[in-house]
């Protein structure tokens, strides 16, 4: 079972409800959680004649300045699919590059969050993970813990089908009877528990799926599939998925 999270607290400026917020009609709505796939950094790094570990490295890099950007337009939540599960099935010398590279980055990474009073979570199966990996992620969950305004979340070994079954599996060994199964206990026992539901789904590279990614979370998402490779994502990138998404809502 994964670690509960704390629930988060809706930034003062926000209005109470989405649906108070759709009727200021002439406001943009920003929304509270975009979760991205963050596709493309192998073949960015191979159009350019570069080895897929440099795509990686590249679109590691580029995270915190695309989170910056979300954050400066008022988005509270952000959570970045890292790593699925079905990824261990990829060459050995890429998946030791992104776990190596996990363990010597991610603490200065975040870091840089705690310096911005931005809360660290990890969502994922902690199943797999090396031991060493693990400790770095334990030690940024705790290092953030204190704030509540704003979160980032790296999704890292993670499937939305086996997040699913976990929390099956709970209820069986509790157990529950079926009057006391509802949305709430699920939500309750989900490795997000205490993040809002996705808003705006965000797939970069241009490919039209969504990869076993945030199944239950993003019911309501509005999906948006950007054609820029992840190491190349710019403010106006998002600002289009933002204008798609309110594009949508109006559509309601």
């Amino acid at each position: 079972m994964q670690p509960m999270v704390q629930r988060i607290n809706p930034p003062t400026h926000e209005k109470s409800t989405r649906t108070l917020a759709r009727r200021q009609c002439s406001d943009r709505i920003i929304p509270r959680h975009i979760a991205f796939i963050m596709d493309g950094n192998g073949r960015w790094a191979t159009m350019r004649g570069l080895q897929r570990s440099v795509g990686h490295k590249y679109g590691r890099e580029h995270i915190l300045t695309v989170a910056e950007m979300c954050y400066d337009l008022g988005v509270q939540v952000i959570s970045c699919f890292a790593w699925s599960t079905e990824n261990w099935n990829r060459p050995p010398a890429e998946i030791d590059y992104i776990m190596r590279s996990t363990e010597k980055h991610l603490l200065r990474f975040v870091h840089q969050l705690h310096a911005k009073k931005i809360r660290f979570m990890h969502t994922g199966s902690r199943h797999e993970l090396p031991e060493s990996v693990l400790r770095v992620i334990d030690a940024a969950v705790e290092l953030t813990r204190s704030h509540t305004e704003r979160v980032f979340n790296l999704v890292l070994n993670y499937s939305g089908r086996t997040e699913l079954l976990e929390v099956a599996r709970q209820m069986l060994a509790q157990p529950l009877t079926a009057e006391e199964i509802s949305e709430t206990t699920i939500n309750a026992r989900l490795w997000t528990a205490g993040l809002p539901d996705v808003d705006l789904l965000f797939r970069s590279s241009g490919e039209q799926r969504i990869s076993n990614y945030m199944l239950w979370q993003s019911a309501h998402a509005h999906l948006h599939v950007c054609n820029t490779y992840w190491p190349m994502i710019t403010k106006q990138d998002i600002e289009q998925g933002i204008e798609s998404y309110n594009h949508n809502l109006g559509q309601e």
